[in-house]
């Protein structure tokens, strides 16, 4: 009975109750389920941190490969595996054809009739292109103001991270393109058998807490507002700088309202009798250089002695940097479009080291905006748009852009009645190094003193606007009508004061009208045809006009 009922009582414990047996094989998948969900979660975790080795910064170890890369944080970006940081690599390939029908600005070889004399030029006739240098109708160089080129310079390159942080996100942000210009070269290897662009950087800032610090668009300049354009040189005039170093901080206040406040790098101005002179080191076309200047024909002639061997023609410039150009600005965003105000105060100081030293405070005030007017509607009209800015102010430079700085006729002859010395040149004149009723100091400081004393200046007003309006015809299709112009108001008894007839080049007016269309076959790709008209006056009324014909063939990525 015993051996019998051993094997009787196995067979039960097998066969069991299927009821028991279900639930064994349940607590058997779901465990089964639990182990895989736990594989792939480590297989998808980043690596962990290297340790940190004083003096040499976190150990190097090797990373896993084949992690899936997932979308970051803000559009078309990707979140760096291993990191919290979003990054985005963008941009676009570019290429520029251009025919200046007239207008053309000439160099100064081959007696004013030599090839373009700007590779910015090359990109459109706009107000930081041709425009301000169209050839004047009492220049020789007019004559050959047609001209033809294809570019790829503004071909552009963006680098674009954002990491989360208590502080709210941070943000590094770094742009380039291949619009370097090389003034002193023209159509040499650079760009006749090779065209090896150099790497320009346009912007490259950081973010923290509304704070910001780098180049970055002009604080002033409202971006928004500017139009669709295939002339890479823009409008005639605009509110704020296109780039510019600088410190700002935003505030994003109730309503869609956004309020700014910061300084930006100081770059004074002055109009004189050669012309717009910047704080910079370039060289000023005038004289030849190393020329002898003065009679006799020797070295000695040259004054004054310390004059760098280099053509020169407004002496040099006594521009100083004293403090930032102090901006600020208010908008209000709404989704019938936007308004922005504006405001600058700025400062140009002359100071040529001896016994110049003047102050003058410019300031000036900016409003610009779009609105669409069928907003809202189904269809390609829902998106017209039609934007607007206008600039005003004093000494403003180019915050509002092509606007002039303080006027001075300094560098230019000025008569001295001082015991006979008559009319000094600081470029030509040997009496710049001489005495005065026989008393002899350094450098010749006496004319030096009696010059300075005669110098005028004058502060100078500007007035600029711009307004255009785009048009969708369909989905893809779109065209934009753009018209701005600018207004620069200088004594002209002080730039032509020793000028007889008065043959001043700075510009009083600089007009310009845009129209293109635009069609963008997938929304990445753009295909544009424009014409545009330029037209310049200068303070001595000569006038100049230019026409181009300009393709654009641009793929984003």
């Amino acid at each position: 009975m015993a051996a019998i009922g051993g094997p009787i009582a196995a067979v039960s414990l097998l066969i069991g109750s299927p009821a028991s047996r279900a639930d064994e094989l349940a607590d058997l998948r779901a465990n089964q389920e639990l182990l895989q969900k736990r594989i792939d979660q480590l297989s998808q975790a980043p690596p962990q941190a290297a340790p940190f080795v004083p003096g040499f910064g976190p150990e190097t170890i090797a990373k896993p490969t084949g992690l899936p890369v997932s979308g970051g944080s803000f559009p078309r970006s990707f979140l760096i595996p291993g990191t919290d940081t979003s990054l985005r690599i963008g941009g676009f390939a570019n290429l520029n054809v251009l025919w200046y029908i007239n207008g053309a600005s000439q160099s100064s070889q081959l007696n004013g009739q030599g090839g373009i004399n700007n590779q910015t030029f090359f990109d459109g006739q706009g107000g930081t292109g041709n425009l301000a240098s169209i050839p004047l109708n009492n220049s020789i160089n007019r004559s050959r103001g047609e001209s033809f080129d294809m570019s790829p310079r503004v071909s552009r390159l963006l680098f674009d991270a954002r990491t989360p942080s208590a502080w709210g996100e941070i943000k590094a942000y770094l742009e380039m393109d291949f619009a370097y210009n090389n003034t002193n070269v023209i159509q040499n290897s650079a760009s006749a058998s090779t065209q090896s662009f150099f790497t320009r950087l346009r912007k490259a800032y950081g973010t923290f807490d509304g704070f910001e610090g780098g180049v970055d668009n002009g604080i002033m300049h409202d971006a928004d507002a500017d139009p669709e354009l295939a002339d890479f040189g823009g409008g005639a005039t605009s509110n704020g700088r296109g780039r510019e170093s600088q410190v700002r901080y935003t505030y994003q206040g109730p309503y869609g309202t956004v309020f700014v406040v910061g300084g930006e790098n100081p770059v004074p101005r002055l109009n004189g009798p050669f012309g717009e002179v910047n704080i910079d080191n370039n060289q000023i076309p005038g004289i030849a250089a190393c020329s002898v200047t003065g009679s006799g024909g020797t070295l000695s002639a040259l004054t004054p002695s310390s004059n760098a061997c280099l053509s020169n023609g407004a002496f040099f410039s006594p521009l100083r940097q004293t403090m930032p150009e102090w901006i600020a600005t208010a908008r209000i965003n709404q989704p019938w479009g936007h308004l922005q105000i504006g405001g600058v105060v700025r400062n140009d100081r002359l100071d040529d080291g001896q016994y110049l030293n003047r102050n003058f405070v410019g300031y000036g005030g900016t409003i610009s905006g779009d609105v669409h007017p069928f907003s809202g509607n189904p269809g390609p009209w829902g998106k017209d748009d039609l934007g607007y800015m206008v600039c005003a102010g004093v000494d403003m430079a180019n915050q509002c852009a092509n606007g002039t700085g303080v006027v001075t006729n300094f560098g230019a002859p000025i008569f001295i009645n001082t015991s006979g010395v008559g009319l000094v040149n600081p470029l030509t004149s040997a009496a710049w190094n001489s005495a005065i009723n026989g008393r002899t100091l350094v450098n010749g400081v006496n004319v030096r003193s009696a010059y300075d004393r005669l110098v005028t200046t004058n502060t100078s007003s500007s007035y600029g606007a711009q307004i255009w309006y785009q048009h969708w015809w369909t989905e893809n299709l779109r065209s934009t009508l753009e018209v701005s112009g600018i207004w620069n108001d200088m004594n002209t008894g002080t730039l032509c004061k020793n000028s007889s007839p008065c043959t001043n080049t700075n510009n009083k007016l600089l007009a310009i009208s845009h129209a293109n269309l635009f069609w963008s076959p997938v929304a990445f790709v753009d295909f544009g045809l424009e014409y545009a008209w330029g037209h310049r006056v200068t303070v001595a009324n000569f006038k100049g006009d230019a026409n181009t014909i300009q393709g654009e063939f641009r793929v984003r990525f």
